[in-house]
């Protein structure tokens, strides 16, 4: 792998990360392939994004002048939700942020499943913001 020095920024020619691996619980049993996609794909995507999700979801709240760290814990769980749930661009970002780390074999599932996948990722990403409230403050 090749390092190249762009400025400030160091990268390699390789942007592939490494995605974590999930307990294999998560893909035993008899499982739909749609199961089997959120548990084998979807969920190691999200976590590995889990530190870009943080700051996009603080910096969502920022734009909207919503001043996180200063309320209590039932107003932050309110605000997350709202965001998840009425927020359409928020939602499509957050969605793409996902379905942007699909190699191509796993977006041609997600376009058999696309609908449900969406709200599967938004969903996932909402819960995992709502177990992160501490590191949103």
């Amino acid at each position: 792998m090749k390092t190249v020095y762009w400025g400030p920024f160091i990268t390699t020619n390789s942007m592939d990360k490494i995605r974590p691996e999930l307990p294999a619980s998560l893909t035993e049993g008899d499982l739909k392939e749609e199961e089997l996609f959120q548990n084998m794909v979807l969920r190691p995507v999200i976590k590995m994004q889990h530190e870009i999700l943080i700051l996009r979801v603080k910096s969502y709240f920022i734009s909207k002048k919503v001043i996180f760290h200063l309320m209590d814990k039932e107003k932050r769980t309110f605000a997350i939700e709202s965001a998840f749930q009425s927020d359409n661009p928020f939602k499509k970002e957050i969605q793409g942020m996902i379905l942007g780390q699909l190699n191509p074999e796993e977006f041609k599932t997600y376009l058999k499943y696309e609908r449900s996948v969406n709200k599967r990722v938004v969903h996932m990403v909402r819960n995992r913001m709502l177990d992160s409230i501490l590191e949103l403050a």
